[in-house]
């Protein structure tokens, strides 16, 4: 009788990702299920349903409640996390809700229908939620949240420290002489890690002597098209600033383009700094800046955490992990006073900004805005996979590379 293991080793795959494939997971790329649904057409192997649904019930299910279905950050830990699972000899079950679903309630409900014996959080937020995590009676961890303000003995948590990572990537901008920063992230609850993350960029003006101006926070959703949309609509209002920082890669390469259809230049008119360090950050055009968040070692412990509650090794553990900057393509200084007053008075950029759409043909935005006389200081033809350069003609980035600085 064939098993997932064989299946998995067939298809050159991980048991975990059979799994989803055989549960419809969306998680799963096109091209992986197909070579997974080839290798079951082809051993002709039917899922016993008495037999999954008895695992199902056993006593060796540990839920995995991933909050943000589009999330590319915690589609790249809940791999790691299912093997893991997997590997500790227990069975990974994944339950996706979207970012406005309720992650205790959905935890209640598992309880009652799967009968965990521990459930491991992704996205979620503890904010306000003792009295519900109370009901909660199994082992929780909470990875990339905070829980630690929780006096519960059940709930555990696995993160880094946002407020002080959002603190660095503002004081990177600050010290490159930025001082017209907006700031993109989600809806501002007290307690929760995108809150912690806003007094982290307070924190870092603060400690200059500048403020922060509450204008310059566009609230959006963690999708691509969200912060597109919000971009755009920050772009018309006229809204002035030299770089942006946004709590997620995704926000800030959906804001990104919108920068860019409205003509204007990343790194040369606006500098992005985004927060994660997913992948696709490395291969956008110009590479984005980031705070990084140690991904494999947040599966890691949120795991082995998970699994010491169930065996009663330990109480509850609350680990902080550190993040890292990483210096992209999408950082330059700031302007002179004239070069951005220049950038704001462009009236027509804005216009233009309110109705253009994504074109996937440019990256640059519309020809008939590239290379301004007195803007754009790339080369002719370049748009903003050009090289920076100062008054003087002088690449700050390769200057940066020389000195051993990361600019």
């Amino acid at each position: 009788m064939n098993t997932i293991k064989e299946i998995a080793k067939l298809a050159g795959v991980a048991p975990a990702t059979v799994s989803r494939v055989l549960n419809n997971r969306p998680d799963v790329r096109k091209e992986t299920k197909e070579a997974v649904l080839a290798v079951i057409e082809r051993l002709k192997y039917t899922p016993n349903a008495n037999a999954k649904n008895l695992k199902m019930i056993s006593n060796n299910l540990i839920c995995v409640i991933v909050k943000g279905i589009g999330n590319l950050f915690l589609v790249g830990i809940i791999e790691m996390v299912q093997a893991r699972v997997e590997a500790s000899g227990y069975m990974p079950y994944v339950q996706y809700i979207d970012e406005a679903g309720d992650e205790i309630a959905a935890a209640r409900q598992l309880l009652i229908e799967r009968k965990p014996l521990a459930f491991v959080v992704l996205g979620g937020s503890v904010a306000g939620r003792e009295r519900d995590l109370e009901a909660v009676s199994v082992p929780c961890v909470f990875a990339t949240t905070d829980a630690g303000c929780m006096a519960l003995p059940h709930v555990s948590s696995v993160c880094i420290d946002d407020r002080k990572a959002a603190r660095m990537a503002i004081d990177r901008l600050l010290s490159l002489g930025h001082r017209s920063i907006a700031v993109m992230g989600g809806s501002l609850r007290p307690g929760d890690l995108i809150h912690n993350r806003y007094l982290g960029v307070r924190d870092a003006f603060s400690a200059r002597g500048v403020s922060f101006q509450d204008q310059n926070y566009i609230e959006c959703k963690f999708s691509l098209d969200s912060a597109y949309q919000a971009m755009q609509s920050t772009l018309t209002c006229g809204i002035r600033f030299t770089a942006l920082f946004a709590m997620s890669d995704i926000m800030a390469i959906g804001a990104a383009r919108a920068v860019a259809d409205a003509g204007l230049a990343i790194p040369g008119d606006i500098s992005v700094v985004g927060f994660d360090g997913i992948d696709m950050a490395r291969y956008y055009i110009p590479s984005l800046a980031t705070v990084r968040q140690p991904a494999a070692e947040i599966a890691r412990a949120s795991v082995e955490i998970a699994v010491r509650r169930i065996r009663g090794e330990s109480g509850a553990e609350h680990v902080r992990f550190d993040s890292e900057f990483v210096a992209g393509q999408s950082l330059s200084n700031q302007y002179t006073s004239e070069q951005s007053d220049d950038i704001a008075s462009q009236k027509g950029v804005f216009k233009h900004a309110q109705d253009s759409k994504p074109d996937a043909g440019t990256v640059d935005g519309p020809r008939h805005l590239r290379n301004r006389p007195g803007r754009n200081r790339y080369p002719e033809g370049l748009g903003f996979t050009g090289r920076p350069e100062d008054a003087a003609g002088n690449d700050r980035r390769v200057q940066g590379r020389k000195s051993g600085k990361d600019v």
